[in-house]
């Protein structure tokens, strides 16, 4: 269950994608004064050294952030990403690259808190480590769908829920969209952010159809191929699906990955639309 490790792919085109969605919904819920809660169910290390050796043998973050950090002229969204980047890395050198947690923490402002779960022993050591010293960061070490259960909905009452499994176990894609189910009827306020992988063997669309089941309302999904081949083996695109998406955010993010793959992919694909 824990053979996965994200510091193999860390600031891979995934990556990029989750990450600008994950800004986006953030700054959206910055627009009310009042404050909001952020709960990252499977939050990871929360940063990642890409001068390790697992990130240097896969080389993913090549086609991932490497791409985009010399870019010029840049959408709003893609300059947030950026900035946010630059904040872990001072120098020129740029190889820390921040998992979710750590895009969060620099989009929250003073009342508001970010909720981060892992269980995976190695995780949750370098999780602790690397945000002990952030009052607004509240890490739990347990299982990610109890504490979905456990932790909404939020006392601020409003809020981003950002579910982000490793789909080492097959039945999570049907599993996931049960547990999204359930957590909306608790918590129909917050904003549900879901990652899945879009593999050959397309396990994805079991997870999109039980969301179709399920008859949940304003739904939006986006999947981008950023590369012109996609590998026959492996993780060919990458895919979000939104509930309770913010008004105008769908829009926000279909110009921005237009922008991105005319200026900077040449050749990328984004699909997107309503379930």
């Amino acid at each position: 269950m824990f053979s996965y490790q994200h510091r193999y792919h860390a600031g891979a085109f995934a990556d990029v994608h989750k990450h600008l969605v994950l800004v986006a919904l953030i700054k959206a819920l910055q627009k009310k004064p009042t404050p909001f809660a952020v709960l990252d169910l499977l939050a990871g290390e929360g940063l990642y050294d890409i001068q390790s050796k697992e990130s240097q043998k896969t080389g993913e973050f090549k086609q991932g952030f490497s791409k985009i950090l010399a870019v010029e002229h840049a959408p709003t969204l893609i300059q947030n990403y950026i900035d946010i980047i630059a904040a872990y890395n001072p120098t020129d050198n740029k190889h820390i690259y921040p998992g979710s947690p750590g895009f969060a923490v620099k989009c929250l402002r003073d009342n508001d808190q970010l909720l981060c779960v892992e269980a995976h022993p190695q995780a949750i050591t370098q999780l602790k480590k690397h945000f002990r010293r952030h009052p607004q960061v509240h890490i739990h070490e347990r299982d990610a769908y109890e504490a979905l259960k456990a932790l909404i909905p939020f006392k601020e009452k409003r809020g981003l829920i950002l579910i982000d499994p490793s789909y080492e176990v097959k039945t999570e894609y049907k599993d996931i969209a049960k547990a999204l189910k359930s957590a909306f009827d608790r918590f129909a306020q917050g904003t549900y952010a879901v990652w899945y992988p879009i593999l050959p063997e397309n396990h994805h669309q079991q997870l999109l159809q039980g969301i179709q089941r399920s008859e949940l309302t304003k739904v939006w999904y986006c999947e981008w191929t950023p590369l012109k081949k996609a590998p026959e083996k492996g993780l060919q695109a990458s895919g979000m699906v939104i509930v309770n998406m913010p008004f105008q955010v769908d829009r926000e993010l279909k110009d921005t990955f237009a922008w991105l793959n005319k200026h900077v992919y040449k050749q990328g694909v984004f699909k997107e639309g309503w379930i």
